[in-house]
C-alpha cells in the first residue's frame, strides 16, 4: 500500500503498559489538512488513522499484508482552545479477533484536543481483493455524473474557499428530513479536494465525518458549528462515484443521527453533537 510509505507520527516510545507515546508532524506541506482547526472532524479522523498506523508499527503488531477496517469510532473534544496536535498516546487492546484502541491528542501546551476510541477487524482469511472488486463493480453500475449532482450551497457549509461541497440540499420526505452525498475521486481525494487522503479504495471515516459536519451546518441554517462529540458505526463499505442516501433524525436541538445507505443497503450510522 504505497500511501503507508510515510508517517505522520514519530519518536514512538512503547511504554511498560503497552501504550505508545508519539510526536505529531507539524509539516503542513506534507499534511495539508493541518491547515484546518485541530477540532475539525476531518482532522481528528485523519489523525486517528495515521496515529494508529504509526503506533501499531512501533509495537510490531501491524501486518501490511493483511487488510483491516475500522468498524466503530467515537470522539470527544477536550480544550476548545487547544491548537495543532504536537503529541499523543495510543493504547490498544484485543478481544478475540476484534481490535480496540484509544488515542489521545495534545497540543504543544499539553492541552487535550480530543480523545478518540475505535474498534476494528483484520481480514485474515477472506479473499479481500476479489470481494472488493465485486462490490465496486456493482456500485459502478450506478455511477453518477458529478457535474449533474445538485450540491448544496457551499456558503452554508462552513467551508474554506478551496473546499468543495459534498452534500445535496435538505429535503423532506413523509415528514423525515433527508439529504444525499456524492464522493468521487474527483472531489474526495487530492488534488481535487485539498485535505482528503487515503487509499482511494472506498469512502473512509474522514469522508463520513466531513459529510456529517457539513450536514450539521446545513440543519443549523448555515451557522458555523463546532462538533463537540460524535460516534460512527460502519458496517458496510461505501463506494466512490455512487450517490449516498442520508436520513436525518434531529433530537435534541444540537444533535442528530444520520442513517447512511448506498444502493438500498445500510452502510453507517453517525451521531453528532455540536456547539
Amino acid at each position: 500500500m504505497p500511501f503507508l510509505d510515510r508517517s505522520y507520527t514519530s519518536d514512538h516510545v512503547v511504554r511498560a503498559d503497552g501504550s505508545v507515546a508519539f510526536a505529531c508532524s507539524q509539516d503542513v506541506d506534507e499534511w495539508p489538512w493541518l491547515a484546518l482547526p485541530a477540532q475539525h472532524p476531518l482532522v481528528i479522523q485523519t489523525q486517528n488513522f495515521w496515529s494508529s498506523v504509526g503506533a501499531t508499527q512501533a509495537i510490531g503488531t501491524r501486518d501490511n499484508s493483511k487488510w483491516s477496517a475500522l468498524t466503530w469510532t467515537d470522539w470527544v473534544l477536550g480544550d476548545r482552545a487547544a491548537g495543532t496536535a504536537a503529541h499523543g498516546v495510543f493504547t490498544r487492546s484485543t478481544e478475540g479477533e476484534k481490535l480496540q484502541f484509544v488515542s489521545e491528542l495534545f497540543d504543544a501546551k499539553d492541552r487535550l484536543i480530543a480523545r478518540i476510541r475505535g474498534r476494528g477487524v483484520v481480514f485474515r482469511t477472506r479473499d479481500f481483493e476479489s470481494w472488493r472488486d465485486k462490490s465496486k463493480s456493482e456500485a459502478g453500475k450506478a455511477i453518477a455524473d458529478i457535474r449533474a449532482f445538485d450540491f448544496a450551497d457551499r456558503k452554508l457549509l462552513g467551508l474554506s474557499s478551496i473546499e468543495p461541497s459534498l452534500i445535496a440540499p435538505l429535503s423532506e420526505n413523509s415528514g423525515r428530513l433527508t439529504s444525499s452525498a456524492l464522493l468521487t475521486r474527483e472531489n474526495g481525494l487530492m488534488p481535487g479536494h485539498p485535505y482528503f487522503s487515503g487509499s482511494g479504495d472506498h469512502v473512509n471515516t474522514p469522508h463520513l465525518a466531513e459529510i456529517a459536519r457539513q450536514l450539521a451546518c446545513l440543519v443549523c441554517d448555515g451557522r458555523p458549528v463546532t462538533i463537540a462529540s460524535a460516534e460512527m458505526d460502519m458496517h458496510r463499505y461505501i463506494e466512490f462515484g455512487t450517490p449516498i442516501d442520508i436520513g436525518i433524525e434531529r433530537d435534541p436541538e444540537n444533535r442528530f443521527t444520520l442513517s447512511v445507505s448506498q444502493l438500498g443497503e445500510s452502510c453507517s450510522t453517525i451521531s453528532m453533537e455540536w456547539a
